[in-house]
């Protein structure tokens, strides 16, 4: 299982960005390679949502589960139906205050590639293939999704200091 994490600070208030990162369905329209988000059951305190993402070209879908602490800032995500080379996808999104305008984002995965079948992952690649795409792909796609969190809540917050 490989660990990784990745933080950023954005110049808005955590209470904005926990709004942005608890709206999943809102993901869409944030994270260019995500086309649609459908929440498939919801409690209180948890959703599960099927994502359907434009990964490298390929539609590929998913379903997570997200636990949603607001109190803390904190969404615990887990993969419940994975994309064709992951084995298994965790981790969270966290939102710490630094100051009433600003906020420190961690966003963490612990994940591991899909174990081949006949030598290969999905049908077409190496372990080693599957493993190198695998964390490529969290890498950029982690440094995407903390920049476009980032980017929508400062809009928002310029947004709400300029009608002040």
């Amino acid at each position: 299982m490989k660990h990784v994490e990745h933080t950023i600070t954005v110049e808005a208030p955590t209470a904005l960005v926990w709004e942005i990162l608890a709206d999943v369905e809102g993901y869409a329209d944030i994270f260019p390679p995500t086309q649609k988000v459908e929440i498939v059951e919801s409690g209180p305190g948890y959703e599960i949502a099927r994502l359907h993402v434009d990964v490298s070209g390929t539609p590929t879908t998913w379903t997570s589960r997200r636990d949603l602490d607001e109190q803390r800032h904190v969404i615990a995500y887990r993969q419940l139906e994975t994309a064709p080379i992951v084995g298994s996808m965790s981790g969270e999104w966290r939102a710490f205050a630094l100051a009433a305008d600003r906020t420190q984002l961690v966003l963490t995965h612990d994940f591991v590639a899909r174990e081949p079948v006949d030598g290969l992952v999905a049908g077409k690649l190496t372990p080693d293939e599957a493993r190198d795409m695998l964390d490529a792909a969290v890498e950029r796609n982690s440094v995407a999704d903390l920049g476009a969190v980032r980017d929508e809540a400062e809009r928002r917050h310029a947004g709400m200091r300029s009608t002040r």
